[in-house]
């Protein structure tokens, strides 16, 4: 009985260290449709319908975005694609442009789904 146990050991940590390991994916986001760019300085985030208004945001170097959460109470995050700029979450907060560039970022809502729009910093 002392073999079975002595064998069966060994062999379980084999199998255990031969697994592969899993790791997490980025989730692919829903793709918004990209209007013509829009002048703002604010971005509308709604929880309850999973929307963004604008999809996309004309603004200039070093202008403060202000970005607002509704319903009050709920959160959203803001995250750049390839964890670049603009970065941010909560139910109230605020984005300060770049210097130049176009941005796609990921918006994800309370229930866990996402949206993909973006950001054009004017020349």
């Amino acid at each position: 009985m002392n073999k079975t146990i002595l064998l069966a050991a060994p062999l379980g940590l084999v199998l255990f260290y031969g697994t592969t390991l899993v790791t997490a994916q980025e989730q692919e986001c829903r793709t918004m449709s990209i209007p013509a760019c829009q002048d703002g300085t604010r971005i509308n985030i709604n929880n309850n319908g999973n929307t963004l208004a604008p999809p996309n945001l004309c603004v200039s170097p070093g202008e403060t975005i202000t970005v607002n959460v509704t319903p009050e109470g709920t959160a959203a995050r803001i995250e750049g694609k390839n964890g670049g700029w603009p970065t941010g979450s909560g139910s109230s907060f605020e984005l300060v442009a770049p210097e130049s560039g176009t941005y796609d970022y990921n918006v994800y809502f309370s229930d866990g789904s996402c949206l993909d729009p973006r950001i054009i910093i004017k020349d």
